[in-house]
């Protein structure tokens, strides 16, 4: 019998950690070991540490930083590495009937995944550049602001009272274009590789329109792709408290033929499937 195997695929802070959590409690096995809570998913980022060690390990070999957040995808690895990557997915294939993972950097190797699993299908997860940024840059925000907090210092203390407050617009001044760049490089990544698969071999849908199309994303894994799964209402794992508030980023960037690219990237995406409107 045939695996049946489920790759969602999506840039960081694009809603994959959410709907692998619910997919988990539908039923679908997405690793014995996952990555735990942080800052920014204090659920847990639902990431099978096998495979989030491997991307690490193989952005680490090339000298990239292991966040993946690089504006190029990964084209060739090691024969060691690609061997080791093989024996990852006959090991889960052996374990499993039926399974699946998430990790956002799976987007920069979607090539040698085409190659080593040709029956997987994709869930693609994708979210408007400009709350995936603003997730970004408030992540980085609060993480400093957790530094500051520990440090329990006159800097802190005085850092706290006179720059916090304007500490977002410092950090998308800086970060903005560079997260907005990673946010071309995966989604594009998506594009590319959904157009070397059949169209029954992956869904496409906007993180904004899992609340109310949920029941719509089940059946299509259960009727059409076969997976026995029970169904949760995404409401159950659905914390809006924790979507973080948009920035302006479009006031951020300088380069606005990067912002017209993006912005034709996301018609592409939204167009490719279920989107919220």
């Amino acid at each position: 019998m045939e695996n049946n195997v489920l790759v969602i695929t999506g840039m960081h802070r694009s809603g994959t950690s959410l709907i692998t959590q619910w997919l988990h409690a539908c039923g679908l096995h997405v690793g014995a070991h996952l990555v735990g809570p942080a800052i920014g998913n204090e659920d847990g980022h639902f990431e099978d540490l096998d495979f989030f060690n491997f991307h690490r390990s193989s952005l680490h070999t090339q000298q990239l930083p292991d966040s993946g957040y690089i504006h190029h995808t990964i084209k060739d690895l090691p024969v060691r590495q690609v061997l080791q990557l093989r024996t990852l997915l006959q090991h889960k294939n052996n374990a499993q009937l039926q399974w699946g993972w998430k990790d956002p950097r799976t987007c920069l190797f979607l090539d040698l995944y085409r190659r080593l699993l040709p029956q997987a299908r994709y869930l693609v997860i994708w979210r408007r550049y400009q709350r995936v940024v603003s997730s970004l840059i408030t992540r980085l925000y609060e993480e400093d602001v957790a530094a500051h907090k520990q440090q329990k210092s006159i800097s802190s203390w005085w850092w706290n009272l006179t720059k916090r407050r304007q500490h977002k617009t410092t950090l998308c001044e800086k970060y903005g274009e560079h997260f907005l760049k990673i946010w071309i490089n995966y989604n594009e990544a998506i594009l590319q590789h959904l157009q070397q698969l059949p169209h029954t071999a992956y869904l496409v849908v906007e993180q904004a329109a899992l609340p109310t199309k949920d029941q719509w994303v089940f059946e299509h894994l259960a009727t059409e792709w076969q997976f026995k799964l029970q169904y949760r209402h995404f409401e159950s794992v659905y914390k809006e408290r924790m979507i973080s508030k948009v920035l302006d980023i479009d006031a951020c960037i300088t380069d606005k033929d990067l912002l017209a690219h993006a912005a034709r990237v996301q018609q592409q995406l939204a167009t490719a499937g279920i989107s919220a409107g």
